[in-house]
């Protein structure tokens, strides 16, 4: 009995002295780590920001860094392709529509960083994407991630898939709305008549720089001349404050100038218009009545007023033509 006392006593010791040498392992870091969506769809040429990884009970924080991009179709190493930078400007400072209204009050609140077209978020895993993708052939790729916690280290073989899409630099009709075309008395802005949709073209004309030229048409394809008054502001009206706040062009960039065919506006930054007022992203702007004439109205009692909706999300030059279907260009 007294042997068997010493012998359980010299085993517990032992226990206890291979448990203290014993190194703890502290986090844990799963196998399991994914993307929730796969693959993951990124518009070509836009700001955008993935969901981050699933840790799976990973323990955090932890650091995550790309050791390898791939064209999947082919399984080519294409870490030069997504190594490149470009120049992406970002704000350094709120901005503020009601009173950063020139050029030079929006840029004193700007600075330009070099990043890569498409990056991963070390610490989330959140794929980042802006208008340097543009460069960037379309298609389907994949990449590596090294993950890093306290628990150690791992690397996660085409953990990601993501799809390059193809699509426009611009969202318009139909995606944030429609065109329309307003007859309204003159004297009396409470009476309306609507009239048929206008037809709607635009453009992205050239890389540089950030203008947006604005030309209204009648139905015969004649411009109107903005220069010698005949395309206006539209007055306040319907949801919009008095004076009118975020409803034309003008209002949007404090900077413009017309030509006799044409409105021209520069715009600072992307996504242009960056916020929306009271009536989203669509445009107005009027005819007065001396310079239409409407089908089937009496001359000299209605205004043209015309709609376009329009969000710009990579910089260059833009040509926006809105042509009337039903009212002509007065003599």
């Amino acid at each position: 009995m007294k042997h068997r006392f010493i012998y359980f006593t010299l085993l517990s010791v032992s226990l206890l002295i291979t448990s203290a040498c014993k190194k703890n392992t502290v986090g844990f870091l799963s196998p399991y780590i994914h993307y929730e969506v796969d693959p993951i769809l990124i518009p070509k040429g836009r700001n955008f920001l993935s969901a981050g990884l699933n840790g799976d009970g990973t323990s955090q924080p932890y650091t995550c860094k790309v050791l390898h991009f791939y064209n999947k179709a082919t399984g080519q190493n294409v870490d030069t392709m997504f190594a490149h930078t470009y120049p992406v400007p970002i704000w350094t400072a709120l901005y503020n529509p009601k009173t950063d209204t020139t050029i030079a009050l929006i840029n004193a609140k700007r600075s330009t960083v070099h990043v890569p077209a498409i990056a991963i978020s070390p610490e989330s895993g959140q794929i980042t994407a802006n208008f340097g993708a543009l460069n960037i052939p379309g298609g389907e790729y994949q990449f590596d991630l090294q993950i890093t916690n306290t628990a150690g280290t791992k690397i996660y073989p085409k953990i990601g898939d993501f799809i390059l899409k193809d699509t426009t630099t611009f969202d318009a009709v139909p995606a944030i709305g429609a065109t329309s075309e307003t007859r309204i008395l003159v004297g009396n802005e409470s009476i309306s008549k609507v009239g048929k949709p206008p037809h709607l073209m635009i453009m992205r004309v050239a890389d540089t720089p950030n203008i947006i030229t604005v030309k209204y048409a009648d139905k015969n394809g004649v411009f109107w001349n903005p220069k010698n008054g005949e395309v206006v502001n539209r007055p306040a009206a319907g949801l919009n404050p008095n004076p009118p706040f975020l409803q034309s062009l003008r209002t949007f960039t404090h900077s413009f100038y017309y030509t006799p065919t044409s409105s021209v506006f520069a715009f600072p930054f992307t996504p242009f218009p960056l916020n929306q007022g009271p009536q989203a992203y669509n445009i107005y702007q009027r005819i007065p009545t001396q310079f239409v004439i409407n089908d089937g109205f009496p001359n000299g009692m209605y205004s043209l007023n015309l709609r376009f909706p329009i969000r710009i999300y990579v910089p260059g030059s833009y040509l926006v033509i809105e042509q009337s279907l039903d009212a002509t260009h007065a003599p």
